[in-house]
């Protein structure tokens, strides 16, 4: 490759990289997206930021990501969204190391081996190791690199390593006697006929085979509607109370604008009072045993008395039959997908089979821009088809 080939390629990955941090620093300051980047913060109910140039891009974010502590971004997004940053900062550490020995050490051993034949044509083969002869001995100094870029990232990886498995152990003692560390999920629950419901099968089930270790279960109940009825109170109360906040804040100079304010906003309030009353009738008709026990999914959460008990019954297999009594490790509360609970074990396979088709998919069909990506980079058909890309002639 040419200069002017590696100057095009390298032109067009980082507009590519600008185009792209700006588009995202405008989308993030739009409020129909306020759900999606800043949604810790409407759950805390905090004060959105104010953007007064929401179409124009900024990099004021960049500072403010690097700002953040591991301790900030442990406390507030979990062990795993700091694992990945340290994996970031961990290529960022060995490929700038990388990049030190091979500008510094290897580029000189490279170029100063040969001469060009031609000094009016210049090409970056000049400064790989293709021009160094066979049997020189330029050729221990690339050993050498390579062996204390290895023991460095071997090194790195050691340091990183150590790291987190600290960082493991101090979680798992703030986190002592978590309830997700004594319990299991039990999926494909069969129905016992005689009772005509799943929950006392559980009982029976784990009192007969685990008799020193069982301790309690819960059903999971397929209660979506449940749901969307209690939202929609949360949604009427927050929008009752930011309604009262409305009225009192507005003070007009003239009486009457403001009685007629008044009068509106008590009738909207009114209105919305009436529809969370209905709500709070419907709701505990609704939560009643008989409703809830019809509703009955053929999936429960069961607790043991020690992590050992769980940790067993986690592992084993519990039937005969291998799509009856499927167990596996609980999840922690928070992160525990209820409309998941719904759907049956057997699609599983199915799901997973969806996303490894997927997944190679978008690795096959990414390979397409990528591919006329390079291909554009060629300056020669650059040219051609960019004339304004002529100007690096001159450089």
């Amino acid at each position: 490759m040419n200069p002017h080939s590696l100057l095009a390629s390298a032109g067009i990955n980082i507009g590519l990289a600008i185009i792209i941090i700006s588009v995202f620093s405008v989308l993030k300051k739009q409020p129909s997206n306020s759900s999606i980047y800043y949604a810790r913060t409407l759950s805390r109910r905090q004060n959105l930021p104010l953007h007064t140039r929401r179409f124009l891009p900024s990099v004021n974010w960049v500072t403010q990501a690097f700002l953040l502590t591991e301790d900030q971004i442990l406390a507030d997004h979990g062990l795993d969204a700091l694992v990945i940053l340290r994996l970031f900062k961990f290529g960022i550490k060995f490929f700038s190391v990388c990049s030190l020995v091979g500008l510094v050490v290897l580029l000189p051993i490279n170029y100063g081996e040969k001469e060009p034949p031609d000094q009016s044509y210049y090409t970056t083969d000049l400064f790989t190791i293709s021009n160094v002869s066979r049997g020189s001995e330029r050729l221990w100094v690339h050993f050498s690199c390579l062996c204390f870029i290895s023991f460095y990232g071997m090194y790195l990886l050691y340091k990183e390593f150590d790291d987190i498995l600290i960082r493991r152990i101090q979680q798992l003692q703030n986190i002592k006697d978590r309830p997700d560390q004594f319990t299991i999920i039990v999926r494909e629950i069969p129905f016992c006929i005689e009772h005509q419901a799943r929950d006392c099968s559980v009982d029976h089930f784990f009192s007969k085979h685990y008799p020193s270790t069982y301790y309690s279960y819960r059903m999971v109940y397929g209660t979506q509607d449940l749901e969307e009825l209690v939202n929609q109170g949360k949604s009427l109360a927050r929008q009752i109370e930011d309604s009262k906040e409305t009225s009192m804040a507005k003070k007009p100079k003239n009486k009457l604008p403001l009685l007629d304010t008044l009068q509106q906003e008590t009738s909207k309030v009114d209105l919305l009072e009436e529809k969370l009353q209905a709500l709070r009738h419907t709701i505990p008709k609704l939560q009643c045993k008989d409703m809830i026990k019809k509703k009955e999914l053929p999936a429960a959460f069961v607790t043991f008395k020690s992590r050992s008990g769980a940790a067993t019954a986690a592992q084993l297999q519990q039937h005969s039959h291998p799509l009856l009594w499927i167990t596996e490790k609980a999840p922690e509360p928070r992160d525990v997908s209820w409309r998941n609970m719904r759907i049956s074990y057997r699609l599983v396979p199915l799901y997973k089979l969806g996303v490894h088709i997927a997944a190679s998919l978008l690795t096959i069909f990414f390979a397409i821009p990528v591919t006329a990506v390079q291909g554009i980079a060629k300056y020669e058909k650059l040219k051609k088809w960019f004339p304004p890309a002529m100007v690096m002639q001159l450089m």
